[in-house]
């Protein structure tokens, strides 16, 4: 079984695979196959998606395999993808932006 690491608000950001912003969220039972995000929206969430995590500025193309209320279970697939100051500015910055 993959160790898991509990995390104390670990914000990440819920994107599109083509990189559009689609709501906030946080990390919670984060292991190298995936994590369960407590979403802090309530729209509907594609089944594939990228999860951007805030703390290590990093991309992670993942599955949706369970949804919960609020929370949703997801399964990562590939490898993590860093950041590019443009990806940073546009999610993190005062307004995110719809780009496309």
């Amino acid at each position: 079984m993959a160790s898991r690491r509990r995390t104390r608000l670990r914000p990440v950001k819920l994107v599109t695979v083509a990189g559009r912003f689609i709501e906030d969220g946080t990390a919670i039972d984060v292991s190298e196959t995936g994590c369960r995000i407590r979403r802090f929206g309530t729209g509907r969430v594609p089944g594939r998606l990228a999860v951007y995590d805030e703390a290590d500025n990093s991309f992670r193309l993942a599955l949706v395999i369970w949804s919960r209320g609020p929370e949703i279970g997801v399964r990562f697939v590939g490898t993590p993808r860093a950041g590019t100051r443009a990806d940073v500015h546009r999610l993190t910055g005062r307004f995110y932006a719809v780009t496309g």
